[in-house]
């Protein structure tokens, strides 16, 4: 009787071994298989409300509803793949507002790629709508060879097929212009 007992304790004993054994390894090979992929992020965010300062001043703020972390690839990205609101304030505290459907940014060149109804309003009332636009944050320049129209403070309006300019528009260098402008006799 006792040696029957023991042996049913035995099976039972090793069935829960085995079992567990299978099924952790089975896990854990899901779980490696998931993280060694080349198509999944290192890390999701929701609902970010993101802002950055300099030097203890607040320079930007970026709210966006997903961020997809690629930065562990070679050439390593951040993916928006939701779109992006980017609040940028200058030093005198006036705010311009860059929104647009999809963005990239690229941590190794600091390019960041916008499309799908990429608008710009600036603190003084420039107004400029692309389909696609880059910045380059390293020499804070920005440029398109997609079509675009700007609308200036002045009533002036410009269309034309790409342009390159600095951060400010202090520096516009547009191709192909077309548009109605304003001049003081």
């Amino acid at each position: 009787m006792r040696s029957k007992n023991y042996n049913i304790i035995v099976n039972i004993v090793t069935a829960l071994v085995v079992t567990m054994f299978f099924s952790c390894q089975s896990k854990n090979s899901n779980t490696q298989q998931y993280l060694t992929s080349n198509e999944a992020p290192i890390a999701e965010a929701f609902e970010v409300n993101l802002k950055y300062t300099d030097s203890g001043r607040l320079t930007a703020v970026l709210k966006t509803p997903k961020v997809l972390d690629f930065t562990n690839k070679f050439f390593g990205y951040h993916e928006f793949p939701e779109g992006i609101i980017l609040d940028i304030i200058d030093k005198d505290g006036k705010v311009s507002v860059v929104t647009s459907d999809y963005a990239i940014s690229y941590k190794q060149t600091g390019l960041i790629d916008m499309r799908g109804n990429v608008d710009i309003k600036t603190a003084d009332s420039t107004h400029l709508q692309a389909e696609q636009l880059y910045w380059d944050q390293n020499i804070n320049w920005i440029f398109t060879d997609y079509p675009y129209k700007s609308y200036l403070p002045d009533g002036t309006i410009n269309e034309a097929d790409g342009f390159d300019a600095n951060q400010d528009f202090t520096i516009l260098n547009s191709r192909s212009n077309d548009g109605v402008m304003f001049i003081e006799e």
